[in-house]
This record gives structure tokens, C-alpha cells and sequence, in this order.
């Protein structure tokens, strides 16, 4: 039986107990990495304005930018988020135009089965 006056026997236990921490803590961290990718995909990543706010003053504080500079780097910020806004209603609207010609080919049946198929992937890609 282990002695609890012995001091080897304190740190032997507090070893044990440590272990079990540490190992309880990356056991957790992994489900966690596991569970946001599997049930909390990331989003398509577009600037918003608070996103470019937060940038500027990261920008100006890590870089020491110039007034002319930090001029120079928002009106980049722009061009981006205009581009990525710009990208994202492309896609949309070149999804809806796939989707309408694969209607125009499909008869009725076949149109709401295409529906169903289109709603079971969406319920999947949001999961």
C-alpha cells in the first residue's frame, strides 16, 4: 500500500495526477479541431467592414504605417472586399443559371427529384 507520508509517494501521485490532466486536456482539444471541422465548416471568407477596420488598426499598429501608406493599404482593402463581393454574387448567379438550365432539360418528375437531391446536399454542406 502506498504510504502518504513518504515523499516519493506524494510525487509519484501527483505525476499520475498530472498525466491524467494533460492527457484529459488533449483528448479535449482534439474533439474539439475534430467536431468544428466536421459539424462547423468554415465559411467563405468575405471582408466586411468591421473586418477591414480591424485589419487598419492591426496594419497601423504591427506596420507604423504612414498616413499616405495607411491611404494606400485601405483603398487595397477595398478593392478586395469589393472583388470578393464582386466573386461571391458570380457564383451565386452562375449556381442559380446551372441549375436553372439542368431544369429546362429535366421533366416534371425529374425536376423535383433534382430539387430533393439540391436540398440533400445543401442539408449535407451545412453540417
Amino acid at each position: 500500500m502506498l504510504n502518504p507520508r513518504d515523499s516519493a509517494c506524494k510525487v509519484k501521485l501527483f505525476g499520475v495526477v498530472a498525466f491524467i490532466f494533460v492527457c484529459g486536456m488533449a483528448t479535449g482539444a482534439f474533439s474539439w479541431h475534430v467536431a468544428q471541422r466536421r459539424w462547423f465548416p468554415p465559411k467563405a471568407p468575405v471582408l466586411s467592414a468591421e473586418d477591414k477596420t480591424v485589419a487598419m488598426d492591426h496594419f497601423n499598429r504591427e506596420l507604423e504605417l504612414s498616413e499616405q501608406q495607411a491611404r494606400a493599404v485601405e483603398s487595397i482593402l477595398d478593392e478586395f472586399i469589393m472583388e470578393q463581393a464582386d466573386l461571391v454574387a458570380r457564383y451565386r448567379t452562375s449556381r442559380t443559371s446551372g441549375h436553372e438550365r439542368l431544369n429546362q432539360v429535366l421533366n416534371e418528375e425529374q425536376r423535383k427529384r433534382l430539387k430533393k437531391v439540391l436540398d440533400e446536399l445543401n442539408t449535407q454542406q451545412q453540417h
